[in-house]
């Protein structure tokens, strides 16, 4: 007979044998929903450290044309409905270039526009989703350094705050420098 021992079930907390075959790796009871909670939260975990896996896979997601989209919207016509000339063909769907990646900033103000005609809709996404990429790590690597100066900053004077001694003190042969002395030092 096996040693097997109950456990609790990581999603519903009610305790639960293992199966035989699988022992201690067993986490959650038999239940689909239990079953299927672990498998959304290990997705995520492992989304969350891989997070540039899919980005290939949604390069060449957006070179397919959507056949639900609607055409592009032509010069010279109110509406797509009301046609006051024989229709003109529309270019087809595959050669239409997909619109220009949603990048945040400081991305989104470079002309993605242009980097698709000068790359092709593939090089420039590529180019996007690399750019992003090093953004995010070099932002992480100056998080690391950023030092607390909170300590020696308490120290500080005030940028507004003002010497009590007057400026024309400081001057030498102003007459004043022997006002700025102790009473019976002389000022040589």
């Amino acid at each position: 007979m096996s040693s097997r021992r109950k456990r609790p079930c990581c999603i519903c907390r009610h305790w639960f044998f293992p199966d035989n075959r699988v022992g201690s790796r067993q986490h959650t009871c038999g239940r689909p929903d239990c079953q299927q909670q672990r498998r959304r939260r290990m997705q995520a975990a492992w989304r969350a450290l891989n997070p540039d896996y899919f980005a290939g896979h949604r390069i060449q997601a957006r070179m397919v044309p959507d056949p639900l989209a609607p055409p592009p919207a032509q010069p010279g016509r109110s509406s797509p409905l009301v046609l006051s000339s024989p229709p003109a063909s529309p270019p087809p769907t595959s050669l239409r270039p997909p619109a220009p990646l949603r990048l945040r900033a400081p991305l989104n103000r470079l002309p993605w526009d242009i980097a698709q005609s000068e790359f092709g809709p593939q090089g420039a996404d590529f180019i996007g989703i690399m750019a992003g990429l090093l953004l995010r790590e070099t932002q992480s690597e100056i998080a690391a350094y950023r030092v607390e100066i909170t300590a020696v900053t308490e120290q500080l004077r005030l940028p507004g705050a003002q010497s009590s001694i007057p400026p024309v003190a400081y001057l030498p042969g102003s007459g004043v420098e022997a006002e700025s002395h102790a009473t019976g030092i002389s000022s040589t």
